[in-house]
């Protein structure tokens, strides 16, 4: 009974979005410019929402490393509920609800089934003994953790000078974080700040706040309430004004929330721990009574699905202003592309994330993938009578392939690099030498990208894992935009 409930909330969490993010995502949507990059981003999300809604499937394919946060009656016994919780966990990775995400750190080996050392996280809070138990599930994927930083004051930072042990410089140091994420964390982005405590207490804290409800404080009737809205506040209103955006190509919608919560610390420690949190914002609960010896699930109301109102936007074919590439395409046909162009792209293109990349420094591929385009992807891919098919396949970071990008392009002729986040100056002169150009997807759309892959045509390298493998498919009508181009020019800050 209780690794059926566990089950059934891992699901939820991976394929319904909490209602206060799909509506702040409308909001956001409705704020922003008409026709533009931004709108066209928050319009491709919410459309994404509804797909993975409609087809069960996996919001985003990165549903990072499965975070448990439960209250435990004082008195009973955390084991039973960790063994219901791990075999549920490998059920919805066996099922797709879970992208293979156990990586052994010294190896590189994936378990497979989302399992191993400290995978998942348990977080237990005993309360008191006629307390109901109450389980949380927090999924968040690896593009928004790697944003996610800690402050230790005074710093220097970069854009905002000196940060001393004050309002002031926390505030500094938040903006900062956002500064730097820029839309590598999948931006409009949910940010949780903990001002104290050690390192490990800080995260913590910062991370449990992101269970809170959109709109909701972390710091209600507590000593420091005033000060700390008022600072959640300016960081949001600060926000609007860096022109981040959605997927950071622009906009005015660059957090959907932000929350402050503060605890005591060493004289000699000043940490400021922030939490990112992508648009995906992914989480459920359920609960528990004890009776006749055994845990019974209480049900819960459930919540009708959001109608998104949606409008037959600008991705179509039809329209004149989007432009469209048949892989493999020529170094003229990337170089005729400038940044801020739409396109939809058709043919064969291949997957390939930090092994792969890796890999091809001292290896020839084995497939030659010359005139093509690389996907930085990780997809969820499930075996359905021996043929390959994708639930899930949105983009992750690209910049973490900036050491291998150029070269690779280099050595095996592709024309795109298709990913989310932009990448740097490195791999801007690889495209401007070799013609080549970045596509930005957007970033979490990966059931809407998933109904795009028409055919998984073959699979190299699976020994690196599902997320790490070579995937050869064929695409059709694949929305991106071109973000950095064959002649230096960037949209990435």
């Amino acid at each position: 009974m209780m690794k059926e409930a566990i089950f059934n909330m891992i699901k939820k969490a991976s394929v319904n979005l909490p209602s206060d993010v799909t509506e702040a995502l409308m909001q956001a949507k409705n704020q922003e410019e008409k026709n533009s990059r931004s709108e066209l981003s928050l319009e491709t999300i919410l459309k994404n929402i509804q797909k993975a809604q409609n087809l069960n499937s996996p919001i985003c394919q990165d549903t990072g490393l499965p975070t448990f946060f439960i209250k435990i009656p004082e008195g009973q016994s955390q084991k039973t509920i960790k063994l219901a919780a791990t075999e549920a966990v490998k059920e919805a990775s066996e099922k797709g609800f879970l992208r293979p995400n156990a990586v052994d750190s010294i190896n590189g080996k994936n378990s497979g089934d989302n399992t191993g050392d400290y995978f998942p996280i348990f977080y237990f809070e005993e309360v008191s003994s006629d307390s109901n138990l109450e389980i949380q599930l927090l999924l968040k994927g690896g593009g928004s953790e790697n944003v996610s930083d800690q402050i230790s004051l005074p710093a220097q930072l970069k854009d905002y000078g000196n940060a001393g042990r004050n309002i002031e410089g926390v505030k500094k140091s938040i903006l900062q974080v956002v500064k730097n994420a820029q839309g590598k964390g999948c931006a409009p982005g949910i940010l949780s700040i903990h001002i104290g405590s050690d390192r490990a207490g800080g995260y913590y804290q910062a991370k449990k706040n992101l269970l809170l409800p959109i709109g909701l404080s972390a710091n209600i009737q507590t000593e420091h309430e005033e000060v700390l809205k008022k600072l959640e506040s300016e960081i949001l209103e600060e926000s609007k004004k860096m022109n981040i955006g959605p997927m950071g190509l622009g906009g005015k919608t660059t957090l959907l929330d932000c929350k402050i919560s503060t605890s005591h610390r060493l004289p000699a420690s000043f940490f400021v721990s922030v939490a990112y949190m992508c648009w995906a914002s992914r989480k459920s609960s359920c609960q528990f009574e004890y009776k006749n010896n055994d845990w019974k699930i209480i049900p819960q109301k459930k919540k009708g699905i959001i109608n998104i109102p949606l409008s037959k936007t600008s991705e179509t074919s039809e329209s004149t202003n989007i432009k469209k590439l048949n892989f493999p395409i020529s170094e003229e046909e990337a170089r005729s592309l400038k940044i801020g162009d739409t396109v939809l792209l058709s043919g064969v293109i291949y997957t390939g994330r930090d092994s792969l990349h890796a890999y091809a420094q001292d290896n020839n591929l084995s497939k030659n993938i010359s005139g093509s385009a690389i996907y930085h992807c990780g997809p969820v891919a499930i075996q359905e009578q021996e043929k390959w098919k994708f639930t899930a396949a949105g983009p992750t970071t690209s910049i973490r392939e900036e050491p291998y990008q150029a070269d690779f392009i280099k050595k095996t002729g592709i024309r795109a690099v298709i990913g989310k986040g932009g990448m740097g100056a490195k791999t801007l002169q690889g495209l401007k030498a070799s013609g080549a150009i970045y596509l930005h997807a957007i970033g979490g759309a990966a059931t809407y990208y998933a109904q795009s892959v028409k055919e998984v045509k073959s699979v190299e390298y699976l020994e690196f894992g599902i997320p790490e493998a070579m995937w050869e498919i064929e695409v059709k009508d694949f929305l991106a935009i071109v973000s950095m181009d064959s002649h230096g020019g960037s949209l990435h800050g």
